[in-house]
This record gives structure tokens, C-alpha cells and sequence, in this order.
């Protein structure tokens, strides 16, 4: 097979790849809140949690299990191993919508307890025994080294036509 035909082949490959559907990930979190009403008025809450979407169907309601989770609230962090009885680390999705994390940590100091919202994250809230609070999630970005993956690839396929040109010269 020729240079032009291996070039051409790649290119045609690349092409059909960027017009592909895009295909379920691993989806990762932050979320940051603080405490609007009660007794621990204006204390904070942030932390991160992941999860694999590759069985959302995008119709009716459909939960998730949270794969990773961390949590910081009054000077403490937790995990899902800090979950109250009968209580799964889960996000939810309503018709393909992001509702938010449901979780609840049975603290003896502060329990707490995560609530999804009922149509997207606008109404999805924090709540204690005593006080509630506001949440705000954030998708992370990806990583800059996978952005620095994607050009070095443009650029060895740049290198190479490149090289096709001089080679026929």
C-alpha cells in the first residue's frame, strides 16, 4: 500500500471517528454549596463523585450508582463507606436530564443527606437534622493532557502529509 492510500486510509478513518455518535463515559462531578437556613447557617459543603453513564437510555426516570465520592462538611471528609443504612451513593436523570446526587451519611455529629431535583439540578438541595442548603454541580473539563493527546495526533498526521510532499519533489 502506498503512502497516499495509507494517508488517505487514516484520514477516511478519522473522519468517520469525529462524526460518530459520542459514546458513553465515565462522567466526573464537583459540587460546592453552603447552608442558607437553620443552625449551621453559612457553613460549607463542596466535593467531587464519578460515575459510568453507559446505561442511561435517556427516557424517564433512571439512577445511576456513583462509582467514586468524596465529601468535605464541618472539618470532615466522606466516602461512600460512611453511607446511612439502606443508602447508595446514585445520581439521578430524568429523561436524559442531570437531577443530582442522592446520599445520606448517618454521622453521629452531623447527618446529612443529598437530594436530587426534580427536574434538573435547580432544585436539588443539602440537608441536615437542623439546617438545608443550596448545591451547585459542575461537570469537569477535560484534562489538559488529553487535549495535548488530540493535537500531537493532528500534528503527526500534518508531519506525514508533509513528508509525501517532499518525497514526490
Amino acid at each position: 500500500m502506498t503512502f497516499k492510500k495509507s494517508l488517505a486510509a487514516v484520514s477516511f478513518g478519522l473522519l468517520f471517528a469525529a462524526i460518530a455518535p459520542a459514546q458513553a463515559a465515565v462522567q466526573n462531578y464537583t459540587f460546592s454549596g453552603a447552608i442558607d437556613a437553620g443552625s449551621l447557617l453559612n457553613e460549607s459543603y463542596a466535593g467531587s463523585f464519578s460515575f459510568d453513564d453507559a446505561a442511561l437510555t435517556g427516557a424517564g426516570a433512571e439512577w445511576l450508582a456513583v462509582d467514586s465520592l468524596s465529601i468535605t462538611f464541618m472539618g470532615s471528609t466522606f466516602t461512600q463507606a460512611d453511607a446511612a443504612v439502606d443508602s447508595i451513593a446514585e445520581v439521578g436523570y430524568y429523561d436524559g436530564a442531570f437531577l443530582g446526587l442522592s446520599f445520606s451519611v448517618d454521622s453521629a455529629a452531623y447527618p446529612f443527606t443529598f437530594v436530587t431535583g426534580s427536574v434538573d439540578t435547580s432544585d436539588a438541595f443539602f440537608t441536615t437534622d437542623s439546617s438545608s442548603g443550596s448545591l451547585t454541580y459542575a461537570a469537569a473539563v477535560p484534562e489538559p493532557k488529553d487535549w495535548m493527546l488530540i493535537l500531537a495526533g493532528i500534528g503527526l498526521v500534518g508531519v506525514m502529509v508533509e513528508r509525501g510532499k517532499r518525497r514526490r519533489v
